[in-house]
């Protein structure tokens, strides 16, 4: 409970910290920032095909026809997909606004997306791990190259 608790302030200030390094460093850059901007389509364009996958089949089914790449895709979109929303928002939407108070809603709007993505994270991995990684239908992927038993 105090790590769900806790996620949020974390979240607001990653938030706050990552949309001004893009107001005041990348903007500044149009190459960068359009390849910011089509990496970050690709990214919610993936979490669009996870929800709409967990949505449709569920979880378990979901990894279970796709394998363990299911679950470091999805590892890859929690990780990635509150930076993409930011680089939309404040990169495609607020380019021009030198205002402090039109970047508080990115700031705002990526806080609470972050606390759903934590949410999601949560149910996914109890699903298929169980609440202690190992009641599940499944086992929890090692991100070790090799095991020492």
């Amino acid at each position: 409970m105090f790590g769900l608790l806790f996620s949020i302030p974390v979240a607001f200030v990653a938030s706050v910290v990552y949309t001004f390094f893009l107001k005041y460093i990348v903007i500044k850059f149009p190459r960068i920032s359009a390849l910011f901007v089509y990496a970050s389509f690709l990214v919610l364009a993936g979490f669009i095909a996870e929800i709409v996958s967990l949505i449709a089949f569920g979880a378990v089914r979901s990894y279970g026809s796709v394998g363990p790449i299911f679950y470091f895709a999805h590892t890859f979109i929690f990780f990635f997909s509150t930076p993409a929303l930011a680089n939309i928002c404040c990169l495609r939407l607020l380019k021009g606004r030198d205002r402090i108070f039109d970047w508080l809603g990115p700031i705002a709007l990526c806080t609470v997306f972050t606390f759903i993505l934590v949410m999601l994270q949560l149910g996914l991995s109890d699903s298929l791990f169980g609440i202690d990684g190992n009641n599940g239908p499944y086992q929890e992927p090692s991100l070790r190259l090799w095991n020492h038993k």
